[in-house]
């Protein structure tokens, strides 16, 4: 049946209730007020949206968050963590000269600014290169180069790449005149000066130091053949400029530097590590869950441990099979804290080292070096070479080189450890070498004891065959 269309303002919605629904026995219907409303309603204007003004804290966060450095897998050059460097600040800064950008300051170490252009016009000068030559070159990586630091650096594109030539090419000559000592002239302020040129080797060991390594090695390749000798590729440079002082100069075949290969080598700091690696064959059996603390030094030979030394590959092939531990021969000198500090920091900070190995054996060596006596057994056995003023001195520097360390996991000596624990557990371990110092050490004693055997046996077999007879 057709129903009239409702009238204007109402609805449909409301014609129905109005006229199909009952509530209380009546019918509902808007009132005129309600119907007055609705209309003027239906013919107003759109409301106009008012946006709520931004927070201004909101709009400074989004500033900083803009402004934030992008974070890439090529960083490799760290500022060493305050861990570390507190009270050991001389390990980790340099003395008296600044390279690359983290302890880059206006005025900072002024007279070695003149010896860095000094050594920069020798160098142009005698490989016949133009300044903008190698500034143009330097130019093209200064991308890639600033990925190589951790932190910041807060200089202008013309202020990166004066510091990245000055410094690259400063440490080039440096590591030819030390190559070729005819280069070095009576005027030279650092071979000439035994002295500084000892300051100035410990600080390019510096982690916090350090030029990315395709940076020098690019620039090197500029250098005329007639100044390179045999050393045609860099890295053979750079280990004839390390080896006698870091001992990489002992290693086999396997760890020889490559003429032509990409070793993926990122900094000095990181070419010594690489040298100090286990071969393949030379990896011991890891332990994923815990770790071991072995004895120490005293508390093996107690227990009848021998010690040996051995000229194994790697410094890290520490090796104990049927009562005898080998060690390397590890050589202590003014050198050996720095290096190892800063080796240690390269693996504390870098997440490409699972296997931290460095940080590793110092951990090692500390717990089982815990007093001058454990050093002085390690000498009289050749297996620590020490250049230091005294033992105590020696025992001090693995006491704390590896505090704060994580070793992370897998952990490369488990086995060894738990070897060296269950062999000081045994009691035949233990007793067999109090047996010998006091009863064998000497022939008397020998016959003494034996003698003395003999007789309890026969007052035993005495009494035995007394009791038998009764």
């Amino acid at each position: 049946m057709f129903q009239p269309k409702p009238e204007k303002g109402t609805s449909a919605f409301h014609g129905e209730i109005g006229h199909g629904n009952m509530l209380d026995g009546a019918g509902f219907s808007p009132t005129e007020e309600e119907e007055e409303e609705e209309t003027s309603s239906t013919n107003a204007a759109p409301a106009v949206i008012v946006e709520k003004p931004r927070d201004e804290v909101a709009i400074l966060i989004e500033g900083k968050v803009r402004d934030t450095p992008s974070f890439w897998p090529d960083c490799c050059i760290y500022k060493v963590p305050q861990r570390f460097r507190r009270g050991n600040e001389e390990f980790y800064e340099p003395r008296v000269v600044s390279i690359g950008p983290y302890h880059f300051h206006q005025g900072s170490f002024p007279q070695m600014q003149i010896f860095k252009l000094k050594y920069l016009e020798a160098f142009l000068s005698r490989n016949e290169l133009s300044l903008d030559q190698c500034l143009g070159r330097v130019r093209t990586w200064e991308a890639k180069a600033r990925r190589f630091y951790v932190d910041l650096i807060d200089l202008s594109s013309d202020e990166f790449a004066e510091l990245m030539l000055v410094d690259a090419i400063f440490v080039l000559e440096l590591m030819i005149r030390h190559q070729f000592f005819e280069y070095v002239d009576n005027c030279d302020r650092i071979y000439r000066k035994p002295r500084m040129i000892e300051d100035v080797f410990h600080d390019v060991l510096l982690i916090e130091n350090q030029i990315p390594f395709f940076v020098l090695e690019g620039l090197y390749d500029l250098v005329d053949n007639s100044s390179k000798g045999t050393l045609k590729f860099f890295v053979e440079l750079t280990h004839e400029f390390f080896k006698a002082s870091v001992k990489i100069n002992e290693f086999g075949a396997d760890r020889a530097p490559v003429p032509g290969v990409n070793h993926g080598v990122k900094h000095f700091v990181d070419f010594i590590r690489c040298y100090y690696l286990p071969t393949e064959d030379e990896k011991h059996e890891y332990g994923h869950r815990f770790y071991e603390i072995p004895p120490s030094v005293t508390a093996l030979e107690d227990a009848g441990v021998k010690f040996a030394t051995t000229s194994t590959r790697s410094l890290l092939d520490i090796q104990f099979n049927r009562g005898c531990l080998k060690i390397p021969n590890f050589r202590v000198d003014d050198w050996t804290e720095t290096v190892f500090r800063n080796l240690i920091a390269l693996e504390q900070c870098h997440d490409d080292h699972q296997v931290k190995y460095i940080s590793e054996l110092m951990f090692l060596m500390g717990c089982m070096i815990k007093t001058s006596k454990d050093v002085d057994l390690l000498i009289e056995h050749e297996i620590i070479s020490s250049m230091l003023g005294s033992n105590v001195d020696v025992s001090t520097l693995f006491n704390h080189i590896g505090q704060g360390v994580g070793l992370g996991q897998p952990y490369y000596y488990f086995s060894l450890c738990k070897k060296l624990n269950a062999y000081c557990k045994t009691p035949w371990h233990r007793w067999k070498p109090i047996l010998q110092c006091d009863y064998f050490n000497t022939p008397w004693k020998v016959v003494s004891t034996i003698a003395a055997i003999v007789l309890l046996v026969l007052t035993l077999v005495q009494t035995i065959c007394s009791i038998l007879s009764l």
